[in-house]
Order: structure tokens, then sequence, then C-alpha cells
């Protein structure tokens, strides 16, 4: 007999993202933390490469006018701004990183399942990072909304990439959903 819960109330075996309180506990598998260390000393050569005319750093760092008669007030932008934002960036996948070293073992039966344990602004650090990984990952594969990921081919010299780029976006959404009000069915229409 399964042991019944209340609408809303996370079934901690089935979750990969848990809130408790003002904490979220992120599991992850002991190849999915290798995986992410990976991925997070890409993103560190992204940013350490800042603005660039490739397509990936100019996805981390948009333009602000979209206007090509406007390169002025661009550059101006870019020479006020851009290394701020690097600086915010850096300092949010040092912290992630850190975080991601300290992760701990889960309780005994659950071999290879890390745990990291966040508090909201951690939570939300995490949330920019994985979506800037996400986001990095998915302009250099050119994955754009027609893009079916779960239909790659196994031999398709993209599928390991799509692989981490749809577990990315599974890993953002997850986080998101458990940073978003719970939702008490109460809404009017």
């Amino acid at each position: 007999m399964s042991k019944r819960r209340k609408r809303g109330e996370p079934d901690d075996a089935d979750l990969r993202v848990a809130r408790r309180g003002s904490t979220y506990l992120l599991r992850l598998h002991d190849r999915e933390v290798q995986v992410l260390q990976w991925v997070f000393t890409d993103l560190e050569r992204l940013l350490e490469a800042g603005a660039g005319s490739d397509a990936v750093t100019q996805r981390l760092f948009p333009r602000a006018y979209l206007d090509p008669t406007e390169e002025k007030a661009e550059s101006q932008w870019q020479s006020t701004v851009h290394g701020d934002l690097v600086e915010t960036r850096r300092a949010a996948l040092s912290a992630v990183g850190l975080g991601l070293g300290a992760a701990t073992e889960t309780a005994a039966g659950s071999t290879g399942l890390r745990e990291v344990v966040l508090d909201e602004a951690r939570a939300e650090q995490w949330l920019g990072v994985l979506n800037d990984a996400r986001l990095a990952f998915g302009t250099a594969l050119g994955v754009t909304a027609d893009t079916e990921v779960e239909e790659t081919e196994p031999d398709d010299p993209r599928a390991e990439g799509y692989a981490v780029y749809d577990w990315l976006t599974h890993l953002v959404a997850a986080l998101l959903g458990s940073m978003s009000p719970p939702d008490d069915g109460d809404d009017e229409v």
C-alpha cells in the first residue's frame, strides 16, 4: 500500500529538486556532477573570452541596441556594463562550482546520489548558471524551436551535445518549478 500525499506535497523519490521550507535540495548522480563540472569549466572559458563575434558569446551577451546605426550607443553600453555582467556571471559560476564541489552523498541506499543544499540566493545563482550553460549548448548546436532533440539518432555527432542540452533544460525547469509559488488550485478564471 502506498502512502498518499497531500496535493502539492513532493515525493522525494521522484524529485530532482525538492523544496524544504526556505531551502532547496538539488539531487544529482555522481556522473551528473562530473558532467556539470565539465559544463561549468566550458562556461568559464566562454566568460573569460567575453563578448565576441561568435554566436555563443553573442547569445550570452546580446546587444543592447539592435539597430546597426546605433553602434556608438552599443559601444558605450558595452564599455559601461559588459565588465559588470562578466564579473556577476563569474561570481555566480564560482559559487555554483563551490556548491557542486560540496555536494554530499545522500542517505544510505542511494549510492552515487549527491545532494546540494541551496538557499534562495544560491538557487537563483544556480538557475542563472544552468540557463547560461543551456543557452551556450543550444546556440552551439543550432537548436531552434523546431529542433526535435529527442529524435536525434545515436550516431549523430551532435547526439551527446543534444543529450546534455536536453538534460540541462529539464534541470532548469525542475529548479524553476520548485522556486515558483505552489499552485493552490484557487485560480479564478
